[in-house]
């Protein structure tokens, strides 16, 4: 699967849903899609609310690391619809290790006006937030929710 990062709405799995129509991941997955774009809607429009005042430097980095952050983690969120048995969850800690990898390079070709730190910063809460989903994909599968 792909895993392309972007500023949009735009889904990282590239060429639509993974899976067969018939594979329960298939319905799990629409599901989960359909979740993840109403997730980046509220986001969007509570930003739009926030963000009225003039942005300082400070607090334009604080809102650039949430968002790409809560782009992230919607996408991966979505991606736990994918794990349903051991060999899903390794694939799926392979997708998220790509994804953190293709952010750092979309943010160096997009935004290389952002600082240095900033962008560190944001490779390390990347990181941390990849390492969470593997934690829950873990979950899913000790506890039988899959």
């Amino acid at each position: 699967m792909s895993a392309a990062p972007r500023w949009s709405h735009r889904d990282p799995v590239e060429g639509g849903n993974p899976f067969p129509a018939g594979d329960l991941r298939h319905t799990r997955w629409e599901e989960a899609t359909a979740h993840a774009r109403a997730a980046l809607r509220r986001y969007d429009d509570e930003s739009a609310a926030a963000s009225a005042d003039a942005p300082t430097s400070e607090s334009y980095a604080h809102r650039w690391l949430d968002l790409a952050t809560m782009r992230f983690d919607t996408w991966a969120r979505r991606g736990l619809a994918a794990v349903d048995n051991t060999l899903a969850r390794r694939e799926y800690a392979a997708w998220l290790k790509t994804y953190v990898a293709n952010w750092r390079v979309y943010v160096a070709e997009t935004c290389p006006h952002v600082a240095g730190d900033v962008r560190a910063e944001l490779a390390s809460r990347l990181q941390a937030r990849a390492e969470h989903w593997v934690d829950e994909a873990r979950h899913l599968l000790h506890n039988g929710l899959r």
